[in-house]
């Protein structure tokens, strides 16, 4: 028997703080918190958006910037 998917609302938008998404979750711990930001910074490397920044701001101000691209939980 296939198991029935479910629907997960989840909104994101972006302003001068950045990329926000809201989904449903339960706490998170620190620990969880670091290998999401290190799975969505290595996203970023993999990503067009990396090799711009490089061309844009040079390999070592884009290595400094991607240190701000962090998951948190508000």
């Amino acid at each position: 028997m296939k198991e029935k998917q479910q629907f997960i609302p989840m909104d994101s938008w972006m302003d001068k703080h950045g990329l926000h998404f809201i989904a449903p979750a339960n706490t998170v711990s620190p620990d969880q918190l670091g290998k999401m930001t290190k799975e969505y910074q290595k996203q970023i490397r993999n990503s067009p958006l990396w090799d711009e920044m490089v061309q844009r701001f040079g390999a070592k101000k884009t290595e400094e910037l991607l240190k701000e691209f962090q998951v948190k939980v508000k």
